[in-house]
This record gives structure tokens, C-alpha cells and sequence, in this order.
């Protein structure tokens, strides 16, 4: 075989584009000319165009295809199984990025909650679900001793109380907003009987947060308790959340 780029594209399912690009990197170079000074592609050209393809379905780039032909820097056997493993991480993280965008359908299909009120809060929502595992396991590794709070953490891995306290969650962010905006009674209350729902739900919760006043705790995971929250926000449900649980351990230690 020997044709020049045009039909050598054709019977290869590319483009006369791409295989020019492939030249232009060295990754697919033919090395014959004809006698107008076109260059040939061979069966040699062929047979490199076909590795390229395997390579790129096993996932690796371009110049990772490169050096992998020209140096050969991996073994077959070695290179599947490093890719097996890149693969399987990709897989993960794509399922974690599902479930967060699961999370957030299911609350948007809520028929009591409107798009508008949810949008508002949606990045917020979003961080909090992204974050989660990343912050679950720095708590289990600190905690790694201690098998009720393990247990205790366990729980936020149950889809079951995932799902009620995504929606509790809410339920808190939107309470938090009326109550700054009004700054009457009510809404405070609204937001102390949701604090309440969530510590039925997650009794470790006052425990855990007492790692936001650790500052050696914080500094060593600020990548993972960095959330994207207002300060307003932010501020309110540390303080509403620090007096509910002040006020539990007070109403413990009368009893």
C-alpha cells in the first residue's frame, strides 16, 4: 500500500486535518515522498495509525501515545494495567459527580420547593454534596479510634438519611434567610426545630462541629471544609447552631 494523505484518510475513518496534525507532533510521520514530493503512507503508516487508536481507546493522550511508540516506556501487560487503574479512578469520580447531580434532582422534583427559591441556594447545595466524602473521611481518619463516632459518620453514608438531610439541609438554608431578613421570633424558631430534625437524624453533628474552633484540625483539611458559603450565611448557622447545642448540653446536665 502506498497513497498519498487524501485517500490514506478515507480508508482510515480520519481526516486529511488530522493526520497532518499527527505529523506536525511526530506521532504519525510517513517517510516516503512520490515523485511530485507528496508523502506516502505505507502499510508501515497503517499499522502505527491502528496503535494509535488502540492507545487512544485505552485512554491515554496524544503525547502519552507518543513516548509510549517511540520508547515503548511501558510494557503492554504494564501499561493496561496502569491503565485499568486510571480508568477505574475516572470511574469513580464520575459517579460522584452523578450522585451529586442526583442529590440535586431530587430536590428540584420536590413539589413544595420552587426552582426559584432552590436556585437561589443551588451552588451552596452543590459544594456541600461535593465536599462531603472528602470531609467525612478527614473526620474518620482524626477519629479513626473513636468506634461511636465512626458509627456515627457511617450514618451520612445511609442514601436514607443522605436523603433527608440534603432536604433538612434546605429546609436550614432557606429558615437561615427568613430569619435574617425578618430578625423575628418565629423564624428563629423555624430554624432551632430544624437544627432539632437534623440532630434526630445525625446525633454526631455537635461533636463535629466543635472541629471548626480547631485550628490545627483546620489547617490541615482547609481544602475540604473551604465551602462555598456567604458570610452572612455562613455566620448564622455557626452561631445558631453553636447556642443549640450549648443550650441541649445545659438541658442534659439539669436532668
Amino acid at each position: 500500500m502506498e497513497v498519498t494523505i487524501g485517500p490514506f484518510a478515507k480508508m482510515a475513518g480520519t481526516t486529511v486535518r488530522t493526520l497532518r496534525y499527527y505529523d506536525k507532533i511526530g506521532l504519525l510521520c510517513p517517510k516516503k515522498y512520490n515523485d511530485n514530493g507528496n508523502k506516502i503512507y505505507t502499510a508501515a503508516e497503517w499499522e502505527q495509525f491502528q496503535q494509535i487508536n488502540i492507545y487512544k481507546h485505552l485512554g491515554l493522550s496524544l503525547s502519552e501515545i507518543k513516548e509510549q511508540m517511540k520508547n515503548e516506556r511501558l510494557k503492554n501487560r504494564e501499561l493496561l494495567l496502569v491503565q485499568k487503574q486510571l480508568i477505574l479512578k475516572k470511574q469513580e469520580e464520575l459517579t460522584e459527580i452523578l450522585d451529586v447531580i442526583t442529590r440535586m434532582e431530587r430536590l428540584y422534583n420536590i413539589e413544595d420547593i420552587s426552582d426559584e427559591d432552590l436556585d437561589e441556594f443551588a451552588f451552596i447545595m452543590l459544594d456541600l454534596f461535593r465536599r462531603e466524602k472528602a470531609q467525612i473521611q478527614s473526620f474518620e481518619k482524626h477519629f479513626n479510634e473513636d468506634e461511636h463516632l465512626i458509627q456515627q459518620l457511617n450514618l451520612l453514608k445511609d442514601p436514607e438519611i443522605k436523603k433527608k438531610m440534603d432536604r433538612e439541609i434546605w429546609n436550614l438554608l432557606q429558615a437561615i434567610k427568613n430569619s435574617i431578613q425578618f430578625k423575628d421570633s418565629k423564624s428563629k424558631k423555624k430554624v432551632q426545630e430544624i437544627l432539632t430534625e437534623m440532630d434526630g437524624l445525625f446525633p454526631g453533628t455537635a461533636t463535629f462541629l466543635d472541629m471548626t474552633d480547631d485550628d490545627t484540625f483546620l489547617t490541615e483539611h482547609f481544602h475540604e471544609f473551604n465551602n462555598y458559603f456567604p458570610e452572612d450565611i455562613a455566620n448564622y448557622i455557626y452561631k445558631e447552631m453553636k447556642d443549640y447545642y450549648e443550650e441541649k448540653k445545659n438541658k442534659n446536665e439539669e436532668e
